[in-house]
């Protein structure tokens, strides 16, 4: 029955993502990126390493998805120091993994925070104004 749930939830986000607009994608990415992080810490908790070093991979995909897809030209600065934190905390990743360091990655999740709340603070008219190419 589980089994069934988790099948339905996949073509749910599947479905979900295949209709978002580009705001919308980007938001996903942010959610997933961060729960991705948190689940890997309960997989370092757990002492389950395949677990934890699949979620990391997984994120550290995510960061490089969301740093692929910045626009230095129209975003300037902004777009560059994305792109640092991005390669920062990508490497941090690594090494959280490496280490099974939980405190490593409560530190990236707190970089991650901001980020995330500043692309949930756009407002909704300028929204549509978002453009999103996964490279």
């Amino acid at each position: 029955m589980a089994h069934i749930s988790v099948k339905k939830y996949q073509q749910t986000t599947v479905s979900a993502a295949k209709e978002a607009n580009p705001y919308q994608l980007v938001a996903m990415l942010f959610q997933k990126l961060l729960g991705n992080i948190a689940s890997a810490k309960g997989a370092i908790q757990q002492k389950d390493h395949a677990k934890k070093g699949d979620l990391l991979s997984k994120a550290i995909t995510i960061i490089g998805v969301l740093q692929g897809s910045l626009d230095f030209e129209q975003g300037g600065e902004i777009s560059r120091n994305l792109s640092d934190l991005y390669i920062f905390c990508s490497d941090k990743l690594v090494e959280a993994n490496t280490n099974n360091d939980e405190a490593l990655l409560d530190e990236i999740i707190q970089i991650l925070l901001p980020i995330k709340a500043g692309w949930d603070g756009i407002p909704k008219e300028d929204q549509d104004k978002v453009s999103f190419e996964a490279v």
